[in-house]
């Protein structure tokens, strides 16, 4: 017989959260009149968390301990959780080795699913009681639950494991208050760590892959067409619809006797103006055949109850359309039969090629709530593609969450508030993230489409999944609806707001080249980050520009070593910069040079990455150069300003031909070729020119060329030109 660990309170005879309410206890907030979880239930139901995140989905508050099949761990498991949950409770304040910090109830759901994991396991090779655990049954269990439940030939990674090797060594800091617990001196792999066990190696390195340029640009602007142009036409229709089901609710009594004439008039009139009546759904017409309809009824498909709730605000029962059939069939005959939403739709340009055509065609209910959650979604993952939101801040927005401030000396500036989730306590923190007034425009379409009450959350259906919203945008573009307005398919997926933020943050690291360029300004989307920032140094937008700076320190070395390996090509930059930065570069031949030599001597690309490291610091992009940025004194655009004391420079008064910190590349020809064309035949081509225009116009064209010749003269090997 075995026997429990000798400091453990079923020795002592004391169970420290007997009786005790779950959420209360861990200092959590509960909706007044929701269930009241207790530590012994089998099943905590967490579901009255009064500060719980959309995030957090129902299917996570309810805990059910019967996963576990031995009773006795499943009491094992409340008091791990219970503790987790509570640190500062008497018997769990003491433990030298236990978490000071409260597990976040959001995770309890998953930390139940891996306790599950391990009990069930032992119990499954016959095991009784963790004493008797030892460490081939830990080597056993994680070779078992290293494998995929559907696919056992396929290894599950690092990164998923590593939490199911967490859950049985962390059993052992709460051993002092478990009614079950491992060998005195024993733990699951001694002395390792769950992420030397599993091989999970951590990294400050982003690696979700950002959206592909031939997503995002069909993406983008299929999802600016339907908020701008589909949007506004669709938001009445929406409002009429909701508007017809709270009438419905309403109308639950029968039709009177004294109201069949008043409806036989509104049938005649109908007629009369040639409104075709409504056609009814494919499952009302299943359900008329199985109750006995003739299939050659000419009213089998005529929509009957909306027109008796329109017209009488009544139940439309079958036997009073037999007393009206008379007039609905010869209203049928002559006016026919057609969806009733979105009749009579405007034209609107197609985005390919401009031709006009209805914004919808005549469309079913079941049709009409579609488009509306297509034209949502586009609004939510525009909102995530200019915005950088997460999905957890996304989820948060509620109607009325907009902000529009008047800046002093004109332009607004544009505020959505939201929740900071991630890294916050339970609940969050109330934040603003400032954002474009694409998105500003994208929100309102959202609010005004789902009809939500002030306070009411935008993005917190069951349907906020960003999978299950791409699936249906894709396929409601791809499908005939969106092919007969001219959208561009889509590709297969995923999209998600993670892979969108990571995308944005690349975009504006890599100005004025970004992906997002040719439909959006960069610019706009840069500075709204920048003033979210400054205006809120620790509030949503910090997490955002600290990655953005650091795609931007990346793309800036990147480009940095690109053009190091052009020098070393023989491929040299041109511009007044060029003498400069070939110096660099020697300089960088030099400390490369200086390795100590031996016959495994390798100089790698980290290495020289390193040591490029400090230059690429200085880098700026321009729009048709690079900035060498090393000595303000120097730079240009500060002495024109008058500000030559300032850490950056002027880009944007940037004279990349004189000034003595800056290079052309190989990459900056077209951009400068482009300058010299669009001049010769806009400005130069002119007759109407002015004499003055026309001297600035030809020395704006000479410096192009001029620019051209250097890059091209400058962008051959060496020994191509002596060749």
């Amino acid at each position: 017989m075995t026997t429990a660990h000798a400091s453990s309170p079923a020795l002592a005879g004391r169970r420290p959260f007997h009786g005790l309410p779950v959420i209360e206890t861990a200092g959590l907030r509960r909706e007044p009149g929701s269930p009241r979880p207790v530590f012994d239930q089998d099943v905590w139901d967490l579901t009255g968390l009064a500060d719980a995140p959309v995030v957090m989905s129902t299917h996570r508050k309810i805990l059910d301990f019967t996963a576990i099949i031995n009773p006795r761990w499943r009491q094992v498991a409340r008091e791990y959780l219970m503790a987790r949950l509570a640190p500062l409770h008497p018997d769990v304040a003491v433990l030298p080795q236990a978490f000071r910090t409260p597990l976040n109830p959001n995770s309890l759901w998953s930390e139940l699913k891996h306790l599950a994991l391990w009990f069930n396991h032992l119990t499954a090779v016959g095991i009784t009681s963790l004493s008797q655990v030892r460490q081939h049954h830990c080597d056993a269990y994680l070779a078992a639950a290293s494998r995929s439940a559907t696919d056992p030939d396929r290894l599950l990674s690092p990164a998923t494991t590593v939490a199911m090797v967490r859950i049985p060594q962390f059993l052992v800091l709460y051993a002092e208050i478990l009614s079950d617990c491992y060998q005195p001196g024993f733990a699951p792999w001694q002395g390792r760590s769950a992420d030397e066990v599993t091989g999970y190696v951590r990294s400050d390195e982003n690696r979700v892959p950002p959206v592909p340029d031939t997503l995002l640009r069909p993406l983008l602007a299929n999802c600016l067409y339907l908020l701008e142009t589909i949007g506004p036409l669709l938001v009445p229709e929406a409002a009429a619809a909701r508007a017809a089901d709270q009438h419905e609710a309403a109308s639950r009594r029968s039709l009177l006797v004294t109201e069949v004439d008043g409806l036989r008039e509104e049938v005649e009139r109908r007629r009369e103006t040639g409104l075709p009546a409504s056609r009814a759904t494919e499952a009302t017409v299943t359900q008329r055949l199985k109750r006995g309809w003739d299939p050659g009824d000419p009213l089998l498909h005529m929509s009957w109850h909306p027109l008796v709730v329109q017209a009488a605000g009544a139940m439309g029962h079958r036997r009073d359309l037999e007393t009206l059939r008379p007039e609905l069939e010869r209203w049928v005959s002559e006016c026919g039969l057609q969806q009733p939403w979105c009749r009579d739709a405007a034209p609107v340009p197609r985005p390919d090629d401009g031709t006009p055509v209805p914004w919808a065609l005549p469309m079913a209910r079941h049709q009409l709530d579609a488009m509306v959650y297509v034209v949502t979604s586009a609004a939510y993952f525009l909102t995530s593609a200019l915005s950088g939101m997460r999905s957890s801040e996304l989820a948060e927005l509620t109607s009325g969450c907009r902000r529009q401030e008047e800046r002093t000396g004109g332009g607004t500036r544009y505020r959505l508030v939201s929740r900071r989730i991630k890294g916050e306590a339970f609940g969050g923190t109330e934040d603003a993230w400032v954002v474009t007034e694409d998105v500003q425009r994208a929100i309102a379409i959202a609010e005004a489409l789902t009809g939500a009450a002030p306070g009411e959350r935008l993005f917190a259906k069951a349907s906020n999944n960003s999978g299950r919203r791409y699936t249906a945008l894709s396929s409601w573009v791809n499908d005939e609806y969106g092919q007969r307005l001219g959208l561009e398919p889509l590709p297969d997926g995923p999209v998600n707001p993670r892979a969108l933020r990571r995308t944005l943050a690349m975009a504006i690291a890599q100005r004025p080249h970004g992906l997002m360029a040719v439909k959006l300004h960069l610019k706009h989307l840069s500075v709204a980050t920048a003033e979210g920032y400054a205006a809120r140094p620790g509030g949503h937008q910090a997490a955002f520009a600290a990655e953005v700076a650091a795609e931007e320190e990346a793309e800036h070395l990147r480009l940095t070593v690109a053009a190091y390996e052009d020098y070393q090509r023989g491929i040299l930059p041109s511009g007044q910069g060029a003498r400069d930065l070939v110096a660099a570069f020697k300089s960088v031949d030099q400390a490369l040079e200086r390795h100590d030599a031996g016959p495994v001597t390798v100089i790698d690309d980290r290495r020289v990455e390193r040591v490029l490291k400090a230059k690429a610091k200085t880098l700026h992009l321009g729009v048709g150069n690079y900035c060498w940025f090393s000595d303000p004194s120097k730079a240009l655009c500060l002495k024109l300003a008058g500000t030559p004391d300032a850490d950056e420079p002027l880009i944007g008064m940037c004279d990349s031909a004189r000034c003595p910190q800056a290079t052309h590349h190989s990459q900056h020809r077209q951009i400068w070729a482009d300058h010299a064309d669009n001049t010769q035949a806009v400005f130069l081509g002119n007759p109407r020119l002015s004499k003055p225009e026309r001297a600035r116009a030809q020395n704006a064209f000479e410096r192009a060329t001029r620019i051209v010749a250097e890059i091209d003269a400058a962008g051959h090997p060496v020994e191509e030109l002596h060749s």
